[in-house]
């Protein structure tokens, strides 16, 4: 079997599991093995996409939600065909770890080599971002966000991070809360249609967000299905007080909260509102973001599902 490690070369945590991972690989002995440090942001799109129609079995983020956010887009954006895909892989190095959250991954090079061994795979469904006014087309495997989560992120792509990331996203989320005006925003899917001033919206397919946060307790990864979640025109004191439910995983009751099934959704507003996917800033509404069942392979324990 040949397998492709791409690698977040930003994120130590990722840099210094790579001794632990080198010296499995001459343990296990697979086929090939190569390492794809990343160089530059977005640099793990071309990665995978080469990585993938050059050929492999295993294609594995190492790193965090945007890295393997990176991988499945370069994935999507290579030459073959769905069947041909490699299994795709995480090694969960990031500060937040949303997506390895709902499945059931842990960072433990161990577990993912008896992953691979025993080729523990499942097959799970992906969103897929098309925004109308420029044509561009992303793709997500975990959730995106419209609203506040969105401007958050945007901000912080546009900082310089000086804090790090665990103390950037905090503040970007603070000063969000504290400065960010609500849209007036229509979510329309599939029978049903939804229409308000939005402070947050969650189209999802995993469960987490935000930094442990269960904004969609009900997602499955395999249903063909978003749960999309909505936070209207909700206060920020309101918010703040439900985020212990939010963590526990708890449906939140309260009149400005819907929770929704769909197929496919469609974002439209009245001023240009932000949209972010696995935490990387994608565009601005009008979008539509529809599901992808059971798209590729995913390494993952059987009871997550």
């Amino acid at each position: 079997m040949k397998v492709v490690f791409i690698v977040n070369s930003k994120n130590k945590r990722a840099v210094r599991v790579l001794p632990e991972l080198e010296l499995l690989c001459r343990q296990t002995n697979p086929r090939s093995v190569q390492f794809l440090p990343t160089r530059r942001k977005k640099h793990a799109i071309e990665l995978a996409r080469e990585a993938a129609e050059n050929g492999c079995d295993y294609m594995i983020a190492v790193g965090g939600d945007g890295t393997l956010h990176e991988v499945i887009n370069g994935l999507l954006q290579c030459s073959l065909p769905a069947d041909k895909y490699p299994a795709i892989g995480l090694l969960p190095c990031g500060s937040a770890n949303d997506f390895a959250r709902t499945a059931k991954i842990l960072d433990s090079t161990e577990g993912l080599f008896n992953l691979i061994q025993n080729h523990t795979t499942q097959k799970i469904d992906l969103g897929r971002i098309q925004l109308q006014q420029t044509g561009v087309v992303r793709y997500f495997i975990n959730i995106a966000g419209a609203g506040l989560g969105g401007e958050v992120v945007q901000k912080m792509e546009e900082s310089s991070a000086l804090l790090g990331p665990g103390l950037n996203y905090f503040w970007h989320i603070l000063t969000g809360f504290l400065r960010y005006i609500k849209k007036e925003v229509t979510c329309t899917g599939g029978n049903w249609k939804w229409k308000g001033r939005l402070l947050q919206m969650a189209v999802a397919n995993g469960r987490y967000f935000g930094n442990a946060l269960c904004v969609a307790p009900d997602a499955r990864l395999d249903d063909g299905l978003f749960q999309v979640t909505i936070f209207g025109d909700l206060s920020v004191w309101d918010y703040l007080k439900n985020l212990g439910k939010l963590k526990a995983g708890v449906r939140i009751n309260h009149p400005e909260v819907t929770y929704q099934n769909a197929e496919e959704v469609l974002l439209e507003s009245n001023v240009p509102c932000p949209i972010e996917a696995d935490g990387e800033f994608i565009g601005h509404t009008p979008a539509t973001l529809s599901v992808l069942p059971k798209a590729i392979v995913f390494l993952m324990p059987p009871e997550t599902m």
